[in-house]
């Protein structure tokens, strides 16, 4: 075919008037999304009070910012402007500006039939109407406005909706403008109902974070909160320019380990991509990569502190509970002195003269904490050694502290010496040494660790165990009969 005779046409590139409405309703996952998108318009129109008015059937959202003229109006019904976004910093405060894509004013669309604008800029003042059935009925693309004539010293934006098809409760609101508008910057208010929104404040130890990538920084704060609480929402609140995105957990809501319930906090890296409905990252990208390697080493650390802790509270719950249980013990002995003769029992050296001259007629020593397996028996050692070659394994992790802690209680003319120790997951209690030791990896003792009066009975009943099968009864019932009545014993009262 000859070049001269190819004919070229054109066609136009047009959109459906539809689609402005869908981008309000499927861009954005919440529809609570509005209120975050209007009040942070308002912050990167240097406003310094955004005032958010929730009625039954309407949401109004004031602020006193710098307004729009006629240009601004036909700038901000631009779809997908790119103002914000080559233009970064607002003119009075010099703020960075939280909005990037010009497509936020849409987000109205998912809540209401109808919203109204009015607005002022110096001599300019305006208001029109946008009505989602009216503007799907006419064919041209116009909005009317109406201009006004100017109120002095009244330059502003004012938004409000009409015909709701959402409920607003007051308490979702205030969260979601507390983590998702700047209102920990000077010279910005957010109020919502005339009362003014703050942080909420979580109680617990904080953790600063000023974490160097070769993006930028990344700062904030983790916060581990106290034993007895938990953080309402698991991970770490992450934003951008200072405006939450989305709580992240880097991995920690699959992870098994110790103390992740606990660790909440926020974090801030403004160079981070983020997707056009501001409500996840560029998850594929360098810079997400970078940032989430780091925030984990940054919760590494955290999570260390929270061992540290839950160890100290653990050898110290150890130790109260053994005295707490040698004490019962030493009553339930005490009524029954001729049960255990020293020949019979070779637990420890004859005690000193005196030592049961007391008012209990028992003494119990000072607890002595060492690291885990230092100074045990050589025969159990080597006996737990071999075990751990037989199973391929060796003693689980220790969570329940990470001291071995002993007691000694002296009654009559005779010791008691009770050693917690970890000793793997098998065996509950053995005698080594003239020693009882008491595991504390046992499952049973993992079971009742967060009861300090069933771990007491727990251990009360190990510690009698190995009195009664160390008393020279014979018959294994009897034993146990020895054992029951020491127990009951132990646990019928302080009287005796």
């Amino acid at each position: 075919m000859d070049a001269a005779t190819i004919e070229t046409r054109t066609i136009p590139v047009t959109v459906d008037k539809s689609h402005l409405v869908t981008i309000g309703e499927k861009l954005y996952t919440e529809k609570i999304s509005f209120v975050r998108e209007l009040v942070n318009n308002a912050y990167d129109a240097d406003a310094t009070e955004v005032y958010v008015e929730i009625a039954p059937a309407t949401v109004m959202i004031r602020d006193n910012g710098s307004g729009m003229d006629e240009a601004g109006l036909r700038q901000y019904f631009t779809i997908g402007s790119p103002l914000k976004k080559s233009v970064q910093e607002s003119p009075r405060f010099r703020r960075t500006r939280i909005g990037e894509f010009g497509i936020g004013k849409f987000a109205a669309l998912a809540a209401c039939a109808r919203f109204a604008l009015h607005t002022q800029r110096g001599e300019f003042r305006a208001r029109m109407v946008f009505d989602k059935e009216a503007w799907a009925r006419h064919e041209d693309w116009h909005l009317d406005i109406e201009v006004l004539p100017a109120e002095h010293g009244r330059d502003g934006t004012t938004v409000t909706l009409h015909r709701l098809n959402v409920t607003l409760p007051l308490g979702r609101v205030r969260r979601h403008l507390a983590e998702r508008t700047p209102i920990h910057v000077p010279d910005f208010a957010v109020f919502l109902n005339g009362e003014r929104v703050g942080d909420e404040i979580v109680a617990g130890r904080r953790l600063s974070v000023d974490a160097p990538t070769r993006f930028g920084k990344i700062t904030g704060a983790i916060v581990i909160t106290p034993v007895n609480q938990r953080a309402d929402q698991l991970g770490l609140a992450v934003c951008v320019k200072g405006v939450l995105v989305r709580h992240e957990t880097f991995g920690m809501d699959t992870s098994r380990r110790l103390g992740v319930a606990r660790i909440t906090g926020k974090v801030n890296a403004d160079w981070l991509p983020i997707t056009s409905g501001r409500d996840d990252f560029i998850r594929d990208s360098e810079e997400f990569t970078v940032f989430a390697d780091a925030v984990r080493k940054e919760i590494g650390k955290a999570l260390g502190l929270v061992r540290e802790e839950l160890d100290r509270r653990a050898n110290i719950q150890a130790s109260r509970i053994l005295k707490d249980a040698l004490g019962k013990i030493g009553r339930a002995m005490r009524r029954r002195p001729g049960v255990f003769p020293d020949v019979q029992v070779p637990l420890g050296a004859p005690a000193r003269a005196g030592d049961a001259g007391s008012a209990e007629g028992y003494k119990i020593s000072e607890a002595t904490f060492l690291p885990t397996g230092a100074a045990i028996d050589p025969a159990l050692l080597e006996r737990l050694q071999e075990q751990g070659k037989e199973k391929g394994r060796g003693r689980p992790r220790g969570i329940l502290g990470t001291k071995t802690v002993i007691r000694v209680m002296r009654v009559a003319n005779m010791e008691v010496a009770v050693r917690m120790e970890h000793l793997g997951e098998d065996q509950e209690s053995c005698v080594s040494g003239g020693v009882i030791y008491v595991n504390l990896d046992h499952p049973l003792y993992r079971t009742y660790r967060n009861n300090d009066e069933l771990l007491t009975i727990h251990i009360s009943r190990v510690i009698t165990k190995e009195l009664a099968l160390q008393a020279g009864v014979a018959d294994a019932r009897d034993a146990f009969a020895l054992q029951g009545d020491l127990l009951t014993d132990a646990f019928r009262g302080k009287g005796v």
